[in-house]
């Protein structure tokens, strides 16, 4: 239970520190996103080691298995989009925070938190529409919805 709670506050700060950081800057350093992925790993070796009944080498290669296929979607979804609007609707940052994502979340909640941060960011670019706050196609930081729907889904997942 300690654990959970210590790594709950890591990963906590670790999305707050991204978010602000795309806020400000609409880019996420290499280190942060590093930390995020380094600190997942940690989490799943603790997982596994303090834990008999999980084999720790199946964890990480089925959560490593799970962040390519989240980067495939997430890729993919950033290249159609490219191909049709001509805009870059998901940086690469983006793609980073949402398949290192499922080193922590495994595929089931990474699918969850994806679901929130869509979600949320449809609301956010409705009123942003509706209130000509935004433009069509206009770029905005995705990395705090994505934050959102992480930290929501490890919630979930811990509950």
């Amino acid at each position: 239970m300690f654990t959970s709670i210590c790594f709950t506050f890591i990963l906590l700060y670790i999305l707050y520190s991204i978010s602000i950081e795309d806020i400000k800057t609409m880019l996420i350093s290499e280190n942060k996103l590093i930390s995020f992925g380094i600190s997942g790993l940690l989490y799943l070796l603790f997982i596994g080691l303090s834990n008999g009944k999980i084999n720790t080498i199946d964890l990480l290669v089925n959560n490593f298995f799970s962040m390519l296929i989240v980067f495939i979607l997430m890729f993919s979804i950033s290249y159609i989009s490219y191909k049709i609007f001509g805009v870059k609707s998901l940086g690469i940052g983006d793609i980073k925070l949402s398949s290192f994502s499922a080193i922590w979340l495994g595929i089931e909640f990474s699918f969850l938190s994806l679901c929130i941060s869509f979600l949320l960011s449809a609301i956010y670019s409705l009123y942003g529409k509706l209130t000509k706050r935004l433009i069509p196609l206009q770029q905005y930081p995705f990395a705090p919805f994505l934050s959102i729907g992480i930290f929501f889904s490890w919630i979930i997942d811990k509950i």
